[in-house]
């Protein structure tokens, strides 16, 4: 005989209330960040600094990571071992643009500062999406 594990769906009132405190996680975190690298010298004019531009990132990422936990956890067999090599992975590859803009200063107001502020922007969203998806959708 063998024994199958049963998954229990979480309700509806826990999930929104994860998600929720996942997306005010990470904007208050990344707001933090936004203030800290201000308080260096990160410049006011540059443009990924400013709250409309942080904080729609933070919380669109966090609730497209959230969904893409979901589904792969939904859908592939084994998705904790696919989500340990996905996440970090995705992780190291969202850097790669503040990087391009650190080293080329393509952006107004772009120093290192600043660079390094949105390149700890990511880890944030990504533990916040990391910390629901685990709550609401646990990996196998």
């Amino acid at each position: 005989m063998t024994a199958t594990a049963t998954r229990i769906a979480p309700r509806a009132r826990t999930v929104t209330l994860t998600v929720l405190a996942a997306v005010a996680a990470s904007a208050l975190l990344t707001s933090i960040i936004a203030l800290v690298a201000r308080l260096l010298g990160a410049g006011e004019d540059f443009p990924p600094l400013q709250p409309q531009a942080y904080l729609a990132f933070a919380t669109a990422g966090t609730l497209i990571a959230i969904g893409g936990w979901v589904l792969i956890v939904r859908f592939v067999a084994r998705s904790a071992r696919l989500l340990r090599v996905l996440v970090p992975v995705l992780l190291v590859l969202s850097f790669v643009p503040n990087i391009v803009v650190a080293v080329t200063g393509t952006l107004p107001g772009s120093s290192p500062v600043a660079a390094l502020a949105l390149v700890l922007m990511h880890p944030v969203v990504a533990g916040a999406a990391v910390f629901a998806g685990r709550r609401i959708a646990p990996a196998r």
